[in-house]
């Protein structure tokens, strides 16, 4: 077998659905291939932040095949009107296990288009729009979990996504601004700074800065606005100079930062 006949088993290999004969060329296979072994730790690690999603036991209508549950469930997506995107626990964990199946996938083609890249550009091409799209649905799923773990794990899914949508771009702001766990704050504006020359961004940047009270978030939103040049942040640090409150080294932080941005 090959690198791309041995991902195809990797979903059926961790459930133990192969038979020994099977089973036992995918354990060689991981052995000696270090490419198929990240495949498969990377797969593994995704099953089981699915499986740390508690749910009911899943019904007989989750049972579908993979294209048609994949149809549903972006349709969903691309229906919903509400940023608080807050499916049923059961059917979070069958929107992940698809965004499990599609890694997979990715992976398998990939793996078969150094061969034959031109025929496989297009499959890629469009594997990576239904990775996007999952990804999203992951993010909107997780964003508003009770669990700060989860919400974090919603925001490094965010972060993944090459060209977010503004309602990506909106919750993150959300995240940056409100989440009661200043973990999340950091992370949700840490992503941010990779989107930081969209508009709607660079100026919920300059907005939050202007009101943040939090140093550790302080250094944050002036490092990021510093580093794409943003000289509309320079009022707020000269504000933060003068405020007697403001610890002496978030003040060293910004006069050493004005002097890269003046």
């Amino acid at each position: 077998m090959n690198c791309k006949d041995i991902v195809n088993l990797i979903n059926d290999y961790k459930y133990n659905n192969l038979d020994y004969t099977n089973k036992t060329l995918v354990e060689e296979h991981l052995k000696s291939c270090s490419s198929c072994t990240q495949i498969h730790q990377e797969f593994i690690h995704l099953i089981d932040t699915i499986n740390q999603v508690q749910e009911e036991l899943p019904d007989k209508d989750l049972e579908l095949n993979f294209n048609a549950m994949l149809a549903k469930e972006k349709l969903a997506l691309k229906t919903s009107k509400s940023i608080a995107f807050k499916p049923k626990k059961k059917v979070l964990k069958s929107i992940l296990q698809v965004a499990a199946t599609i890694l997979l996938m990715i992976s398998c083609y990939v793996l078969g288009s150094y061969k034959d890249r031109a025929s496989k550009a297009k499959e890629i091409a469009f594997l990576k729009q239904e990775k996007t799209e999952m990804q999203t649905v992951a993010t909107l799923s997780l964003i508003d979990n009770e669990s700060a773990s989860k919400r974090l794990q919603a925001v490094s899914y965010a972060k993944d996504i090459a060209q977010p949508n503004n309602e990506i771009l909106s919750v993150l702001i959300a995240k940056m601004k409100n989440d009661k766990h200043t973990n999340v704050r950091l992370a949700a504006t840490n992503a941010l700074a990779k989107f930081a020359k969209n508009t709607m961004v660079r100026q919920a940047l300059i907005k939050a800065l202007k009101t943040e009270e939090n140093a550790n978030m302080q250094i944050e939103l002036i490092q990021i606005l510093v580093d794409i040049e943003e000289k509309q942040v320079i009022p707020s640090m000269e504000k933060l100079l003068q405020n007697k409150e403001t610890p002496n080294y978030i003040k060293d932080h910004i006069k050493l930062e004005l002097k890269q941005i003046i």
